[in-house]
């Protein structure tokens, strides 16, 4: 495995690039009425009110690096954000998105953990990469890259490229199964992982009777997930370039697609609409979102036994999530010492309730890392 020296990046777009991107928003046909009633409200803001030079403005409050990674004939170029803190005993800690978010999920969350507001509070260096096929970070041409292969190549960013002996993590959507491979393949180096989605096999022989009113309503809300929620996978995992590329090619098509997912898989009443713009158009001016989409080799987290974790872990559960198994099935998994639960936030809290989300953070850390 061998990583490049990192050069910094600035992230600006020309302003006849912005401008084709709203020009075509405004000429893509719309019927009157939209099938979905949000698209109207977004597609007017992102014409008329959104500003691609306050978004550069935001992530350049941030350094940003890419780094060249070869090994074995694979090549890719690895986009990540890196904010040190000043404290001297400050955590490290990887942040890891999944689809449709990108590194700017966590954009209100960084100053916050890298600056708490007093001592008593844990400090953390802070590192965030675009997964493969994100944002500027490339698509590996290997057919066959898997989860294990990024788990390889985050925990070599951490440990070769940054200098982190240790380190914890956090992850949820895509992010989150990465961080739980990580977990099982290198916990010498993370070795304290929180999560806020968990994939799990059920432990058999547990009276579902006995499950919490959140455990049922983490349940019901995956059962119905996986009825009415699962179309886009289906096409994503067996057509991805078809999907990829048709949607890529309008703005109207990427935000409709996008703001569909960030709103029906959010806290309805706390999804800020620049955030879905800003998302949107990171796809778009990126050119990412064809390569964001492409078929992804799942691990087999559903089979008991495989991809255990040996170092402690913490869970917390948010009502708008996607779903999720119950306590017991995650426990099941490895030493689960940290479990909180809300009673509000979604599928992207960093966005939604970055506040408790901090909050998580620091107290499970904050415990557990001077007793590792």
């Amino acid at each position: 495995m061998a990583f490049g020296i990192p050069k910094s990046v600035e992230v600006k777009y020309e302003p006849a690039v912005v401008q084709n991107m709203l020009t075509l928003l405004k000429a893509a046909p719309f019927p009157d009425k939209a099938p979905i009633d949000t698209t109207t409200p977004l597609k007017t803001h992102l014409e008329t009110e959104w500003d691609y030079i306050a978004l550069e403005k935001k992530i350049a409050r941030f350094d940003n690096y890419l780094v060249h990674y070869e090994h074995g004939g694979d090549s890719l170029d690895l986009h990540y954000v890196h904010v040190k803190s000043p404290r001297s005993d400050a955590i490290p800690i990887i942040l890891l998105h999944g689809w449709p978010g990108t590194f700017f999920d966590f954009h209100k969350v960084v100053e916050p953990l890298v600056n708490p507001p007093n001592s008593n509070l844990p400090a953390f260096h802070v590192v965030i990469p675009s997964l493969p096929g994100y944002f500027l970070s490339t698509l590996p041409r290997r057919d066959g890259w898997s989860i294990a292969d990024t788990a390889r190549v985050f925990n070599g960013l951490m440990t070769s490229v940054l200098g982190y002996a240790t380190y914890a993590g956090q992850g949820g959507d895509w992010g989150s199964m990465i961080l739980r491979v990580m977990g099982s393949l290198f916990p010498e180096s993370l070795t304290a992982m929180h999560f806020n989605m968990f994939i799990a096999p059920s432990v058999p022989g547990i009276d579902p009777s006995s499950y919490s009113e959140t455990d049922r309503r983490s349940k019901a809300r995956l059962n119905e997930f996986r009825r009415n929620g699962m179309g886009y996978s289906a096409i994503q995992n067996t057509k991805p370039f078809t999907i990829g590329l048709a949607i890529a090619s309008s703005p109207l098509a990427v935000l409709t697609y996008i703001g569909e997912k960030i709103y029906s898989w959010s806290d309805p009443g706390l999804v800020d609409q620049q955030d879905i713009l800003d998302t949107v158009a990171l796809y778009f001016l990126s050119g990412s979102f064809a390569t964001s989409v492409n078929k992804k080799e799942l691990p087999d987290l559903m089979i008991s036994g495989k991809w255990p974790l040996k170092n402690r872990f913490g869970y917390s559960v948010f009502p708008f999530e996607l779903g999720g198994p119950p306590k017991v099935d995650i426990a099941a998994i490895g030493p689960l010492v940290y479990y909180k639960e809300h009673s509000k936030g979604g599928h992207f809290p960093a966005l939604d309730c970055p506040k408790e989300y901090v909050e998580d953070l620091q107290e499970f850390l904050g415990k557990l890392w001077s007793r590792l």
